[in-house]
């Protein structure tokens, strides 16, 4: 079996590859090129720096979760920073060194911050950082050992908030033998008023695609341009050119950013390479087999369209997780005027050349899929056709990509708002919140909610009474773009009759489904299934109305009564 020598190198990007692996002892070439510095990194450098001038004794947890590049950051800072700013400090790494020992990771914990125990935290030593993750450092925090030697560094975790989903800052405390840097603290995107910037990712990939001679990939791509026997017709190799495109890169590092906003997925920079890798080479690509069918048009053109990047994102199931949630986000799934014309022609034309052509253009399959002697076979054969007409698409999508989604767009500037503490910027979706309870519960008229409807052929409503309460807002910034941000809404109103604050945190699946409500959307059994926060929200809410004082009953012939309590009782009243 021939092996291709660019395949081994993009093979670096995989999370079972070795380079995936980073050990405090070295810091190799290939490593240095990928370093990206991130805002984390710059905030560490930061409070290390005000750590070395007081010469005290301090531990510092440098916190997050698999993958996310604690030891990757560890082993620069010890191996290739130049300030050399932990020098002087032991180095430990609990994904790497806890579990290559027999002790449980409590117990190694234990030995390892004996010098931090609340009797010895304030005598002098050697600093000691610490890459761990948030699962090991809760597990430690509610451990006996932390309950009986080191309530200290417990209480500062749970003062700075470490195992929780707030936001906080990660300032240099003076006062304090411990500080810390965690990475869910941070986002790999910024968020401004006009969306997300995605520098983080688009930086990541830059060093994968960045046209110079530094960069392992581009010259092992400029190798097999040369001397490749596959050159003219290697899917793997117009994979790579499609994203040399800064331009087209962009669509990887967007459609990334959706799967964190919109599901919630938890996106490493090891998630992103091994990505890149699985859109660039498929699992089944054979070099040989390739070579193979060369002599065969109709079959070298099926197997170059099925290991294509635009069929590797949306048509490979089960590679990863990861690639299984993003493939929701298919272009073949949208539907457009201009989707469905082409779709049209496409189908029932016998000429589809000249589309075929002009979908094409200035890609980096244009060499292949529009050329003049191979362009007639696709007729011939239903399904390569059908597979070709989702690559069209999908091609189209990658160079032409823009943001359409009304709803998404919206999220992310409401998002904003709130976390930079812009109120005023939050009124539509107030009123959004208030229209979507009363599309939910139903109504007779704008001002008033149904509270009842299971009485045999009549129905009871009362007035809601909304008072918006907006004093927990985060703290209020002007700096543009936010690094640091929650990743959902939480907007509150007040209950005049007892003054409760209702708070409702919404994400973007309930900020979807209040949208729907505002646009008349009757809710399903599993909105009701999904959403039991905004049932809980709507019930208090409801408390908050005019129950107790008036209540309008409506029979199914439309006759309306009001009763109404006053200091004599309560007041039945017909009403037209």
């Amino acid at each position: 079996m021939s092996v291709c020598d660019f395949i081994i190198e993009l093979n670096r990007l995989r999370k079972s590859s070795s380079e995936s692996i980073d050990s405090t002892n070295k810091f190799d070439e290939f490593k240095e090129y990928i370093h990206v510095e991130r805002t984390a990194e710059r905030d560490l450098k930061a409070i290390l720096k005000k750590v070395n001038a007081t010469g005290k004794k301090t531990l510092f947890m440098l916190c997050g979760s698999a993958g996310d590049g604690k030891s990757h950051l560890m082993s620069y800072l010890k191996n290739s920073e130049p300030e050399k700013l932990i020098e002087n400090y032991q180095v430990y790494n609990d994904a790497t060194e806890v579990s290559s020992q027999c002790k449980k990771p409590n117990e190694t914990l234990n030995e390892l911050l004996d010098r931090f125990s609340d009797e010895k935290c304030d005598e002098s030593g050697q600093n000691l950082i610490l890459a761990i993750n948030l699962g090991v450092l809760s597990n430690f925090v509610e451990s006996e050992y932390a309950k009986t030697r080191f309530n200290r560094l417990k209480t500062y975790v749970e003062k700075c908030n470490i195992l929780t989903s707030m936001v906080n800052d990660n300032d240099y405390d003076a006062s304090s033998p411990f500080q810390h840097i965690s990475f869910a603290d941070y986002n790999l995107f910024s968020l401004g008023e006009e969306g997300v910037v995605s520098d983080y990712i688009e930086r990541l990939l830059d060093k994968i695609f960045a046209e110079n001679e530094t960069n392992i990939f581009f010259k092992a791509y400029k190798k097999k341009s040369v001397e490749c026997p596959l050159t003219s017709t290697c899917p793997i190799k117009n994979n790579f050119e499609m994203f040399m495109d800064k331009n087209n890169r962009k669509y990887i590092s967007q459609l990334l950013v959706k799967g964190i906003v919109k599901d919630k997925e938890i996106i490493t920079t090891r998630e992103i390479f091994n990505y890149v890798y699985d859109v660039l080479v498929s699992p089944e690509f054979s070099f040989d087999k390739m070579c193979m069918v060369l002599s065969n048009p109709l079959t070298m053109l099926k197997e170059y369209v099925k290991n294509i990047t635009p069929t590797l994102m949306f048509d490979n199931a089960d590679v990863t997780p990861l690639m299984n949630q993003l493939q929701k986000y298919d272009p073949v799934l949208k539907r457009t005027e201009e989707a469905d014309a082409f779709a049209v022609h496409y189908n029932v034309s016998a000429e589809i050349e000249d589309q075929i052509r002009t979908y094409l253009k200035g890609s980096s399959y244009e060499s292949v899929l529009a050329n003049n002697k191979l362009i007639g076979q696709i007729n011939s054969d239903k399904v390569l056709k059908l597979h070709l007409f989702k690559a069209l698409i999908r091609i189209n999508e990658i160079m032409n990509y823009n943001e359409n989604d009304e709803v998404y767009i919206s999220f992310l500037k409401d998002l904003y708002y709130y976390n930079a503490g812009h109120s005023m910027g939050l009124a539509s979706l107030y009123n959004k919140v208030q229209k979507a309870v009363i599309q939910w519960c139903g109504s007779e008229s704008d001002a008033n909610v149904c509270l009842d409807d299971s009485i045999m052929g009549y129905s009871v409503y009362e007035d809601l009474d909304f008072k918006e309460y907006l004093d927990n807002m985060p703290k209020k910034v002007d700096d543009g773009q936010l690094q640091r941000f929650t990743p959902n809404i939480v907007i509150e109103f007040t209950n005049k009759h007892t003054s409760e604050i209702v708070r409702l945190t919404i994400d973007y699946s309930l900020y979807e489904l209040i949208s729907k409500l505002n646009e008349g959307y009757i809710q399903t059994a599993d909105d009701r299934n999904n959403h039991a926060d905004f049932i809980i929200f709507v019930e208090k809410m409801l408390y908050a109305g005019s129950l107790g004082e008036n209540i309008l009953i409506v029979s199914d012939r439309g006759e309306k009564a009001v009763v109404k309590k006053t200091g004599f009782g309560y007041e039945f009243k017909v009403v037209k």
